[in-house]
């Protein structure tokens, strides 16, 4: 896959939140935009063919009454904990 260089413009108060943010992380300021951008994108990408294959599978078993599922207040009563 290519590389494609652009130009952008982030008013100064983006660019300190940025840096501490990239620093927190030991990155370049670069590097972070860099990464926060295509971690961005991919998640605005299709799903993968196997996630589909899961999904799909999930989707028969919660129709034939194969899933169980536990709601949130019974999981907390079992621990003894509220809401």
């Amino acid at each position: 896959m290519g590389k494609t260089k652009k130009l952008i413009e982030l008013d100064d108060k983006a660019i300190e939140i940025l840096e501490k943010q990239a620093k927190l992380q030991k990155r370049s300021l670069k590097n972070y935009i860099e990464y926060t951008l295509e971690d961005q994108a991919l998640r605005f990408s299709e799903p993968s063919e196997a996630y589909k294959r899961i999904m799909d599978d999930m989707i028969d078993r919660m129709d034939k009454g194969e899933v169980k599922f536990t709601s949130v207040s019974e999981v907390l009563k079992q621990y003894g904990r509220k809401l």
